[in-house]
């Protein structure tokens, strides 16, 4: 058969992840993903030598590294397997699991405690089992040494929360290992904006509750992890980065709203320390009073942009989009920037 003669349809895809306990040693891959889209791809560089050759074109060229990277996005679903394990990758720290407050004698609902560190705990990477096209004929590939290198998520009206991971990996290769007879389908609701809340205050974490939210249309958020896989993270004699180390984390954070008060543009010039909480929530637990949810805390946030609403004519409502500059809380010794909480009937990652 002659090459594109044929034809493969993305509904028949899937996408699979697993967790590594040794960077770039791929490990099982069966906590399946439903996405909305995913990018996974391998490109192989190459350099052409520029050099004189008594001719108006080159001749010669020699393979460089091997680059694997890749755009997973989809819907927020807390008690998803896939989801958390790209969630704990991209934290990089350690995960303490306890039952949810609330709970009762003998329920099912675990919270799950999220930290910020450097990817040098148990699990320090992640491997992915994809199949590009249907059942009958469909290409595997597997992915080994993934790293998340941003994680994104949007809130907004209308909508179910969304994700977007950005990562980068090790290693590729095109396999038989086909799993989608062992993945488990999802039968949950994600989170979304109807039981969703943002909550602001101009004091600590602790008073930012359910009742001291801000009137918010859309919000966006996340983390990035400025990975090393240039050139400083390979060796002599092989085309595969041999680390990928962390850098500085960055968290953005944009609140959209209307616009009717100074409040943010008073506090963004008083230099004010604010505290912002988020929660979104799904469906109660089977055999629990909890609901399955996630939320971020932000002990200390400054407001480097208040958002000065642009008129752009006489009948649109003004908004502001309001720009945070995350810090760390410096008051005690473990102070943290940010800190996500998952919600679900999984009693340990």
């Amino acid at each position: 058969m002659a090459v594109g003669a044929n034809s493969y349809e993305g509904y028949g895809s899937y996408l699979a992840v697993g967790r590594e306990t040794t960077y770039g040693t791929y490990n099982t891959s069966t906590a399946g993903l439903e996405f909305a889209s995913a990018g996974m791809k391998t490109i192989q560089e190459s350099k052409t030598l520029e050099q004189v050759e008594t001719s108006r074109t080159y001749s010669k060229s020699i393979r460089l590294g091997k680059v694997i990277s890749g755009e997973i996005a989809g819907y927020v679903y807390a008690q998803d397997a896939a989801f958390n394990y790209l969630l704990q990758n991209a934290m990089g720290g350690t995960i303490t699991s306890a039952t949810a407050t609330g709970e009762t004698a003998g329920g099912l609902a675990f919270t799950h405690t999220y930290t910020i560190g450097d990817m040098n705990n148990s699990y320090t990477s992640l491997c992915i089992n994809m199949r590009k096209g249907q059942t009958s004929g469909g290409f595997v590939f597997q992915y080994s040494g993934v790293r998340v290198n941003e994680f994104t998520f949007n809130a907004e009206i209308d909508d179910a929360v969304k994700f977007n991971a950005s990562v980068m990996g090790k290693d590729a290769t095109q396999t038989s290992n086909d799993v989608a007879s062992v993945l488990v389908a999802n039968c949950d609701e994600p989170l979304n904006f109807l039981s969703g809340r943002v909550s602001v205050v101009s004091g600590t974490i602790g008073a930012a509750t359910t009742t001291a939210f801000w009137h918010v249309q859309s919000a966006e958020f996340g983390l990035g992890n400025a990975l090393k896989g240039e050139a400083e993270a390979r060796r002599i004699g092989s085309d595969t980065v041999d680390v990928m180390p962390v850098g500085i984390a960055t968290l953005p954070l944009t609140l959209t709203m209307r616009f009717d008060t100074t409040t943010a543009y008073d506090g963004m010039l008083a230099d004010t320390d604010f505290a912002v909480e988020l929660e979104f929530l799904a469906s109660t637990i089977t055999g629990s009073v909890i609901r399955r949810g996630m939320k971020l805390k932000y002990p200390t946030v400054k407001i480097s942009e208040a958002g000065d609403p642009e008129i752009g004519g006489p009948d649109g409502i003004l908004t502001s989009s309001v720009v945070f500059n995350v810090l760390r809380d410096c008051n005690t010794t473990t102070g943290y920037a940010m800190q996500m909480e998952m919600t679900n009937e999984t009693s340990a990652y």
